[in-house]
This record gives structure tokens, C-alpha cells and sequence, in this order.
């Protein structure tokens, strides 16, 4: 992660060396939005889930299921814990990348419409992950699925570069996937960057995800625990 952070810094630095803008934004604005973004999303894609599949098809998971807790919060609480790390070496890098480099960042703005669109990205990725994980139910080829969602992740969800620097119809066209809703909408709310315009349409779409996906992950775990049969334990 800390090498993805520099190769992105290094990048815009470049591309900035003969000129003050990129699109519509500035050296300062896109370089603030370039770090914001990879600090959230150290946050948002740290997760404990990973392991999930690999009790399915090994027969752990049943240690699991006989036990009154909420399998959901279970796995919230050990991914906020995970989280919790992530951010922390994180915010140390941020640090050494603004003092080693001299790098101004712009002051975060909206903060509490950031810290609605972070808890609902942090809230997708999560059942995402899940998801991806309950696939291990039915198939024990989870981890390919895994990585291609990583890969996706970073390009569609504004990791490398602002998404409205793309073409227009392209930019609605991701704003109609939960991606933008991990990195993208939280980074652009801490630069002051946010559409106005689209913003009660995001805010919306934000919790209609979170509520979708809630529903599909729900009924994956309900699925997969009536089809799961496990011998030996």
C-alpha cells in the first residue's frame, strides 16, 4: 500500500512539473486528493473476510455457526479492529510522504458529510466482501474472484485519479455502481471538490447500496447455510 501511495504521488508530481492544472484542478487539489484517497481506502479495503471462504471449505465455519452470535456483527467487529491498524501505520506514511516531500495538502473540508459517505463505503466494501467470500458456499475457487474485485477496486473507485476526470457519460455510468462510494465521493468531500448538484442523488444512492447489498449478502449467508454440508467435525 505504501508503494502504491508513492508511485501515485510521484506520478501526479510529474505530471504536473509544466503545467498548474489538470482538468480542473491543481497541483495542490489533486495531490491532496490523491493521498485523502489511499488514506481512506487503507481503511476501507482492510478486512478480515478473506479467511471466511477458506473455513468454508475446510469445515471451520461450523465452529462458528453453532454459536449465538451474529455472524455479521462478528465479522464487523474483527474488520473495524483491522481497520483500526491499517490506519494507523497509514496516517505514519501520509506523514512521511508530506514531510520527506513537501507536499501541501488542502485542510479536509464537510466533515460530516464526509463521515457519511466514509461509514456507508466502509459499510459496501464490507458486504462485498462478503459476498465474495460466501461464493466459497458453493465453489472453492474464492480467491480469484477476490483479486479481480481488488483490481477493479482501485481503478473504478478513484484510487489513481479524480473519476470526473473521465468522459462524462463514463463518469454517470460508475456513479451508478457502489464503487465511488468506497474512495472517490469521501476523498472528493475532504478536498471540497463534491458536484453540488449530484449531491442529494449520491447521498441517496450511498444508503441504497448499503441497503442492497445488506439484502443480497444476507441472503448469499442464508443460502449457503442451507446448502453447507461438512463431514468429519
Amino acid at each position: 500500500m505504501f508503494l502504491n501511495l508513492l508511485f501515485n504521488f510521484f506520478l501526479w508530481t510529474a505530471v504536473f512539473d509544466k503545467r498548474s492544472y489538470f482538468g480542473s484542478y491543481p497541483k495542490d487539489g489533486l495531490i491532496s486528493y490523491i493521498l485523502y484517497a489511499n488514506l481512506i481506502a487503507t481503511f476501507v479495503m482492510g478486512s478480515r473476510t478473506a479467511e471466511i471462504g477458506a473455513y468454508i471449505n475446510d469445515g471451520t465455519i461450523i465452529n462458528m455457526l453453532l454459536k449465538p452470535v451474529s455472524f455479521f456483527k462478528y465479522y464487523f467487529a474483527r474488520d473495524i479492529a483491522d481497520k483500526v491498524m491499517n490506519i494507523s501505520f497509514a496516517i505514519f506514511e501520509l506523514c512521511v510522504v508530506v514531510v520527506l516531500f513537501n507536499a501541501h495538502l488542502i485542510f479536509p473540508q464537510n466533515p460530516l458529510l464526509f463521515v457519511v459517505f466514509f461509514i456507508n463505503g466502509v459499510l459496501i466494501s464490507f458486504y462485498i466482501n462478503l459476498m465474495l467470500s460466501f461464493l466459497g458456499f458453493w465453489t472453492p475457487e474464492i480467491w480469484a474472484p477476490r483479486f479481480l474485485f481488488t483490481m477493479l477496486v482501485f481503478f473504478v473507485s478513484g484510487s489513481y485519479f479524480p473519476l470526473n476526470l473521465l468522459p462524462g457519460p463514463i463518469y454517470h455510468v460508475l456513479l451508478a455502481t457502489p464503487f465511488p462510494y468506497l474512495f472517490y465521493l469521501p476523498a472528493q468531500t475532504l478536498t471540497g471538490h463534491i458536484d453540488s448538484s449530484l449531491l442529494v442523488i449520491q447521498l441517496i444512492a450511498s444508503y441504497a447500496w448499503v441497503f442492497l447489498l445488506y439484502m443480497l449478502s444476507k441472503k448469499m449467508w442464508n443460502s449457503g447455510n442451507k446448502s453447507f454440508s461438512f463431514f468429519g467435525r
